[in-house]
């Protein structure tokens, strides 16, 4: 059932259910369709989704053109996240010890 809510949100953005629909195949032995939810919310930024691609790389499920292209579209998301307020903020922060 929880399966059926994920895909529901995923299907409408919302990264952590892609996720944990990665996670879900995964689960049931479902290699390729795992690897097609972290590879989607990889590049939607969600760094937890690139590591599990390389951990099933190492483990031998997915191949290393899959964790390429999850690894640059990470990248590509982490680089439009960029800013120079975010810079400053998060500067400031860590000065106040946050």
């Amino acid at each position: 059932k929880a399966a059926e809510f994920y895909k529901k949100a995923a299907m409408q953005g919302h990264v952590e259910s892609r996720f944990n629909l990665g996670c879900h195949d995964l689960h049931k032995g479902n290699h390729d369709r795992a690897v097609r939810h972290f590879q989607i919310s990889a590049k939607m930024g969600h760094k937890i989704s690139l590591d599990a691609i390389k951990k099933m790389l190492m483990a031998g499920v997915a191949t290393k053109e899959q964790y390429t292209q999850a690894l640059k579209g990470y990248q590509k998301a982490m680089e439009e996240m960029k800013s120079h307020g975010r810079d400053e903020a998060k500067s400031l922060r860590e000065k106040q010890g946050l």
